[in-house]
């Protein structure tokens, strides 16, 4: 809000999300104008979703209409949902376009691959937005493009078909760029890749033996006497205000490179650091000492010091936004209803949690698969795979928003399921 009040902008958050956030507010000078387009992309992806797996030929209340409304109305009371809906986090646009591209895939693969121009055009479109709306987002996609490009050759043998989504997600991503030179966006001095690396040798400095040389090159960039008393496991920040970028900069394929070193000469320890410090990744339960939340709320301390924290001056109405309604006893009752969803760590796990939900959509994926013997259900869930990968390599999880995309594809296998049970007749794959 505050780069798009000073019209100052830099590349740490995706610039696509900033401008997407800039229009509305160009449309309508608050923030609510923000959430509405989201309620309104995902009521309308969710509406196309759950049309597409359901037999609507006859005009009387069916079986499956019924169990969709009935979901949909559990799913939309689930805060998480409800919350990322209306907040201003990049996370939220980023997982309702994956969701709907992981569902354009499955209607692709249910035609064969033979789908219309303005189809491809769409599809796309929607990968190039996945590409830009979030930092990982370009290797997510970059790294699904080649491998959606290699199944349609190899299945269904269509070359001109890979080639246009190709070009196409190419140009798209070029023309979404160009944004950037348009509005003069600048670096940021922070590297997504020192902070993942200094942490990462942090760790190796405090459990590993290093020989004097390699510790003197740690040492360069990250001052030593501070790295047991700032380093966190789940949390890199601390290790990353630690490091002298000027130094950094100067090393940096130095650095990097022994930081791969120890790692390939290290493989158990290595193992150990990755799945200890994305825990979010893989374990249902979240534990006492992560550094990490589910979502964040109006009452929750980083929301109340949001400026004197970071040291922004509101420039503009919607750059000091509050909540409207705070104190009052209805706001007080929805607040700690939704509190109560991450304060408790049964309910944590069964409505918030991402692990769950991926453990949750690999049974669905395997019911799915046993219904109708098709494999190509498992390339469906590929491109929230390859995220949650990417996830897995980059600095340690903070926020449950990071994996939101687990939620959404869990609740689509779902609609994917019942469409299979109550219409055993109709092709779902």
């Amino acid at each position: 809000m505050n780069q798009i009040a000073s019209s100052n902008f830099t590349n740490w958050h995706p610039f696509f999300h900033t401008f997407i956030e800039m229009l509305c507010l160009k449309l309508y000078p608050d923030t609510k104008s923000v959430a509405i387009l989201q309620i309104i992309v995902f009521s309308t992806i969710w509406m196309i979703i759950c049309n597409y797996l359901r037999n609507d030929a006859d005009t009387k209340f069916n079986k499956e209409f019924g169990l969709q409304a009935l979901f949909t109305l559990l799913i939309s009371l689930i805060p998480i949902n409800a919350v990322f809906s209306i907040s201003l986090i990049k996370d939220t646009l980023f997982s309702y376009f994956l969701l709907f591209v992981c569902f354009l895939i499955k209607v692709m693969l249910d035609k064969k691959g033979n789908v219309s121009f303005s189809f491809v055009l769409i599809l796309s479109l929607l990968m190039a937005f996945v590409a830009q709306l979030r930092n990982n987002g370009m290797i997510v996609i970059v790294l699904f493009l080649v491998m959606l490009v290699a199944y349609i050759l190899i299945r269904y043998k269509n070359k001109k078909l890979a080639l246009s989504i190709v070009s196409l997600t190419v140009l798209f991503i070029l023309l979404i760029s160009v944004l950037n030179i348009s509005y003069g966006v600048v670096d940021n001095d922070k590297d997504a890749v020192a902070a993942k690396v200094s942490h990462m040798l942090a760790d190796y400095e405090l459990n590993l033996s290093i020989d004097d040389k390699d510790k003197a090159l740690i040492g360069s960039f990250i001052d030593e006497s501070k790295i047991e008393k700032n380093y966190d496991i789940t949390f890199s920040d601390p290790i990353s205000h630690l490091i002298n970028r000027t130094a950094y900069a100067n090393n940096k394929s130095a650095i990097i490179e022994l930081a791969v070193i120890y790692s390939i000469t290290n493989p158990y320890h290595f193992l150990q650091y990755m799945f200890h410090s994305s825990p979010m990744v893989w374990d249902i339960v979240k534990g006492d000492d992560w550094k990490a939340f589910s979502y964040v709320l109006h009452t929750d301390s980083s929301r109340k010091n949001f400026y004197s924290k970071y040291d922004a001056t509101p420039l503009a109405s919607y750059d000091n936004v509050t909540a409207k309604n705070a104190e009052t006893n209805l706001f007080n009752d929805l607040d700690s209803f939704a509190a109560g969803f991450y304060q408790n760590k049964l309910a944590d796990t069964l409505f918030n949690n991402p692990a769950f939900y991926m453990y949750l959509s690999f049974i669905l994926l395997g019911a799915i698969y046993l219904l109708t013997k098709s494999r190509e259900v498992f390339f469906v869930y590929l491109l929230n795979l390859l995220n949650i990968i990417v996830i897995f390599l980059s600095t340690p999880v903070q926020s449950y928003r990071y994996l939101y995309p687990n939620l959404l594809l869990c609740y689509f296998l779902v609609i994917m399921l019942i469409g299979i049970i109550t219409m055993p007749k109709k092709s779902i794959l």
